[in-house]
């Protein structure tokens, strides 16, 4: 039976849990290993995709507080 390499954790409305594991190479065949690593790559594409949209949305946020402030002229 072969170790999972990572373990995804989500319930709606709650937080995305990542888990990485080093799996045991010494008796995975070569061609599992190929799939380990490519899987391993979209899971760090997709967490990459995940971060871009929370910096859109946080650079989103910045520009409506930045638009919300008035001047208030002094005399």
């Amino acid at each position: 039976m072969v170790e999972k390499v990572f373990e995804v954790e989500y319930n709606p409305g709650e937080e995305v849990v990542l888990r990485f594991k080093a799996p045991i190479l010494s008796v995975v065949p070569e061609a599992t290993l190929g799939h380990f690593r490519t899987a391993h790559k979209e899971m760090l594409l997709a967490l990459r995709s995940l971060l871009d949209k929370a910096i859109e949305r946080a650079e989103e946020a910045e520009k409506t507080q930045a638009k919300e402030r008035t001047k208030i002229e002094v005399e």
